[in-house]
């Protein structure tokens, strides 16, 4: 048996706003290794605990540097296992406002490789490479094993943003190591990083267990359906991850239209984490700057039609969480990501429409805990 203890708001200098947040959703509510090679360590400990912490909530470019939002990425928490779901732009200052150094995180999934979920993976990679060995933490202290103790799982296109990376930070480890500052005692990221290509299309896939949390893929429609043959060639897939734990499944849209896949995916799911686009409000100029994207594009029909049906709108949120039959639905990856914060009461009422479970407007360092009994 499950249940949930609660929406957690963390101090951003506006801690007011994010509980009342939370009220008013409540009120309206009520290296590399094979692909899909599951890794599996039978010796994990078993949490009674998951922990979601919204990094990022945005959607789509930040358009201001004081923006109250960063870019889509998401902490899981299980037990003392950390998963990063995305890291776009902020990821790695709002994992050190939460409290967590960068490099604890060791595992990290990709949905998809547009620039708002993946713009702040080199940053994140960087600081946990240079700080881990800075603060002496033993993974990169350990200079008598070569094996990367830090995996990125993600679509097969992600192999090259992750060969990007590695090339990016060589040049840093080249002077550390070859200065007095590391005097050759820092590992060679390639030692420290590396990536999992992970295969899924219509059926789901399982492809990591770790006896903590299991983790399964499966292709959405965020890049069309069908989805043009020049992206399938390069591996260009976008994905929707569910996982399972000892205190409940979570799962993680990402971006996507309405989709049948992704559905099933949610299936009976404790929470589901969804993205959510308003395309009337991100075109009102008294509200966001967002739709000069739209308004002043050269192929504005082609974006008006992916915004329209290969993001959700608050009623294809509310449709999916009713037919997939779960429990709570945890609103980010918010668009307009610019639209002041009391329009979160819009968003939760448009989702309450179609779904009588609880819809909850997520805000930048909130959380939202599973408990098993």
């Amino acid at each position: 048996m499950r249940h949930v203890t609660g929406f957690r708001p963390l101090s951003l200098g506006c801690g007011v706003l994010a509980l009342g947040m939370f009220l008013y959703a409540n009120g309206a509510a009520a290296v590399g290794t094979g692909a899909n090679d599951a890794v599996v360590n039978p010796n994990a400990t078993v949490a009674t605990s998951a922990t979601i912490t919204l990094l990022g909530t945005m959607g789509g470019p930040p358009l201001d540097i004081h923006s109250e939002r960063a870019e889509s990425s998401t902490l899981l928490t299980v037990g003392d296992h950390q998963y990063l779901i995305d890291a776009g732009t902020g990821v790695t200052r709002r994992l050190m406002k939460y409290g967590l150094p960068p490099y604890k995180v060791n595992r990290i999934f990709i949905t998809h490789n547009h620039l708002d979920h993946t713009a702040g993976l080199v940053s994140l990679l960087a600081e946990s490479w240079f700080n881990g060995w800075y603060y002496h933490d033993p993974l990169y202290m350990d200079r008598s094993t070569q094996k990367p103790f830090t995996t990125i799982y993600g679509p097969p296109d992600t192999q090259g943003l992750f060969d990007g990376a590695m090339q990016f930070l060589s040049v840093s480890a080249h002077i550390f190591n070859a200065d007095d500052t590391g005097a050759g005692t820092m590992k060679p990221p390639s030692h420290v990083f590396g990536v999992h290509t992970v295969i899924a299309h219509d059926e789901p896939v399982t492809f990591y267990d770790d006896g903590a949390v299991k983790v399964t893929a499966v292709e959405n429609n965020h890049f069309g359906d069908p989805e043009p043959e020049r992206l399938r060639e390069a591996g260009s897939f976008s994905y929707s991850y569910r996982f399972d734990t000892p205190a409940g499944s979570i799962v993680f849209t990402g971006d996507t239209g309405p989709s049948e896949n992704v559905t099933k995916l949610a299936t009976g799911a404790d929470v589901l984490v969804a993205e959510v686009l308003d395309f009337d409000l991100m075109l009102n100029p008294k509200v966001s700057r967002e739709g000069v994207g739209v308004s002043k594009a050269p192929n504005k029909e082609q974006i008006r039609h992916h915004m329209l049906h290969q993001h959700l709108s608050p009623q294809a949120v509310g449709e999916m969480a009713k037919k997939a039959g779960v429990k709570t639905v945890l609103l980010y990856h918010v668009v307009p990501g610019d639209a002041p914060l009391t329009y979160g009461v819009d968003y939760v009422t448009a989702v309450k429409k179609y779904f009588s479970g609880t819809v909850l407007f997520g805000h930048d360092l909130t959380q939202y805990t599973l408990v098993k009994k």
